[in-house]
């Protein structure tokens, strides 16, 4: 089965907003019961977040969207905020979960973030609640962050929280090391 990825177009946004927002995997990701404190956006919040930007050809806030076997599933997408990059992931359809495209998109986005040669780390920050979620991206090299260690920058920990009880998990960029950046 093959995963790849292909930049996500303005044509693109409804769609992925409705793999996001109204498709039989949103309330593993959001909304009551499980997620009282993460609500459903409806298209207008939606808009808010990924604006205009996240579909442009270049930035530091692109969306892609992941493709299997030539079919679109869902999307990614990454945030470039200093020498760290915060990125967010879906699959629209849980018939497509456990099938590994989570991982592989994953290894996929950070090889384009590897080309740029600016990212020493990538960051995602999902609730403790989806467990599913975290596996995937342990998959993919993502390790819970030491707080300890502040090799982060400081926003990466204190800021832009979706959730309540996120957890950050984080993966350094093969041949870069991080710069202590605070």
């Amino acid at each position: 089965m093959a995963t790849s990825l292909r930049p996500a177009t303005i044509e693109d946004r409804r769609r992925i907003f409705e793999w996001l927002a109204k498709s039989d995997a949103t309330a593993q990701m959001m909304g009551p019961p499980d997620y009282p404190d993460f609500p459903v956006p409806d298209f207008d919040e939606f808009l808010e977040d990924y604006n205009d930007d996240a579909f442009s050809d270049s930035g530091d806030f692109r969306i892609f969207v992941i493709r299997s076997d030539g079919v679109d599933i869902g999307a990614i997408s990454y945030w470039i905020n200093g020498q760290v990059a915060e990125i967010d992931l879906w699959i629209g359809d849980r018939k497509n979960w456990g099938l590994g495209h989570g991982p592989r998109a994953m290894e996929s986005i950070a090889g384009k973030l590897a080309e740029l040669g600016k990212i020493d780390a990538l960051i995602i920050r999902p609730s403790a609640r989806n467990t599913r979620a975290i596996s995937a991206y342990r998959k993919a090299g993502f390790l819970p962050y030491d707080h300890g260690s502040g090799n982060l920058p400081s926003w990466c920990n204190e800021e832009g929280f979706d959730y309540e009880d996120a957890v950050v998990l984080t993966r350094r960029l093969k041949g870069r090391t991080s710069s202590g950046a605070s």
